[in-house]
């Protein structure tokens, strides 16, 4: 389950602020001062979201290339691929890996001395006892075949609970029953046999279940106890075929049916990192077996890039770099400002003739540079101005602003009722940015008489 930042957020909130008793204050003295303090107590909130937002890593995604298999020519008929090498490794440590002590152990107790077919592995691995804690000498006490037990999957399944809490029943028929217990007991049940998803692993991976990932289903996980029939596998990959070129789930799938399928000699991973309207970053990372050719290995990066990105990526120039860094030095700046700046600093050759190719360079560095997609617009909006003060300062169209009848103004406001909230607003006149224009030059009239 996804956490709600909301609902969090509010828990913080309120182990911090009684919010409650300091409404109930604030109203026994006026409505008004009841007014402020909910006014400041939301504000507060507001900061607390904005802070989670400002501080948290960024948006991350992770995930998998699969390689891409190349088709050798037909001068190289004679020369093995890459992925002929790793089967044939795969083919050597098969071999050795059957002639294992504990492998050979585990197949005759659990597996009655012979291995599943694909069928027969996949009921396995989704079976509730073959999941759950249990011992090898309860079957033995019932005079039951554990791995009859496993594959039959004609049981009905009833919930319950008693004093070492809920559980579930498989039933098989009217004599025989099994009890399983949760393996985690948090916002929902999850047992032994479930289908997990990677939502569900950020409340598993701190508890003591074994967690593989399927091995025929993408984005599905097989989650067990310890010291179930399961867990036993996983043990036992991890001590007889520790360094060998097998994930995990497909080292329990080896035990199972026989069937070695080793990794690619070249695996692909990402990491993209998202901080909204300010970057987005893609790693990529290869890790190859040594002995790979240095024209493979820029062959799969290549086609990374190209999976990611869905094209091959181009260098910049350095004049492209250049109008990046000078627009970000002047942001405060218009663009036709920008743009005048730009032309009085550099050459006749690196100058614009257009405000308009000043912006679509940059637009174009920003996403090159901070991976930044920009709404494509034609032409930079800029704020319309209505007239300017005695000092040439901006005043801008559809604003607010205060005249103090002191002299001076303050401004710009959103809207009439932001100006009236200031506190500057009591001895003020509440003005629109026409109304100021003209009365300040009806001040500077008067004044020049």
């Amino acid at each position: 389950m996804k956490p709600n930042i909301v609902l969090l957020l509010t828990e913080q909130f309120f182990e911090r602020r009684d919010a409650e008793r300091d409404l109930r204050s604030a109203d026994a003295v006026s409505p008004a001062e009841y007014e402020e303090e909910l006014e400041h107590l939301v504000g507060e909130a507001a900061k607390d979201y904005e802070h989670y937002w400002v501080g948290r890593q960024g948006r991350v995604q992770k995930g998998n290339i699969r390689p891409k298999k190349r088709q050798r020519g037909r001068k190289a008929s004679s020369v093995a691929g890459a992925w002929e090498r790793q089967e044939a490794l795969a083919r050597y440590l098969a071999s050795a890996a059957s002639e294992d002590e504990r492998i050979i152990s585990s197949r005759n107790d659990v597996l009655s001395g012979h291995v599943l077919s694909e069928e027969e592995a996949l009921t396995f691995l989704s079976a509730p006892v073959a999941a759950a804690k249990g011992k090898r000498s309860s079957f033995k006490l019932l005079r039951i075949n554990p791995l009859d037990r496993i594959l039959d999957t004609n049981y009905q399944v009833e919930g319950g609970q008693d004093d070492r809490g809920p559980y579930r029943k498989l039933v098989w028929g009217r004599r025989r029953s099994s009890k399983i217990r949760p393996l985690l007991i948090t916002t929902r049940l999850i047992f032994p046999g479930d289908s997990v998803t990677p939502d569900d692993l950020r409340i598993l991976r701190g508890g003591s279940a074994v967690i593989i990932p399927h091995p025929r289903e993408e984005n599905r996980f097989v989650v067990a106890a310890q010291n179930s029939y399961i867990g036993q596998l996983a043990k036992i990959v991890e001590k007889s075929m520790g360094g060998y070129p097998i994930s995990q789930e497909m080292g329990v799938w080896f035990i199972l049916t026989g069937e070695f399928v080793p990794e690619d000699p070249v695996r692909i991973r990402y990491m993209t990192v998202q901080r909204p309207w300010l970057m987005s970053r893609t790693t990529i990372t290869l890790e190859v077996e040594s002995w790979l050719p240095p024209e493979e290995v820029l062959e799969q990066y290549r086609h990374a890039q190209h999976e990611i990105l869905g094209k091959t990526p181009r260098s910049l120039k350095r004049n492209t770099l250049a109008v990046f860094d000078f627009v970000n030095q002047h942001k405060v700046k218009s663009w036709r400002e920008r743009f005048d700046a730009w032309n009085k600093e550099h050459p006749p050759r690196e100058r614009f003739k257009d405000r308009r190719h000043l912006y679509t360079t940059y637009t174009r560095a920003l996403e090159n540079v901070a991976g930044v997609n920009p709404a494509k617009t034609k032409q930079p909006q800029q704020p319309k101005i209505a007239g300017t003060d005695a000092a040439g300062w901006p005043i801008y169209a559809d604003k607010w602003y205060l005249l103090h009848s002191g002299g001076g103004y303050t401004g710009s406001f959103e809207s009439r009722k932001e100006a009236l909230a200031n506190s500057r607003s009591e001895n003020s006149e509440v003005l629109t940015a026409k109304q100021l224009v003209a009365r300040l030059a009806e001040r500077a009239r008067t004044t020049s008489i």
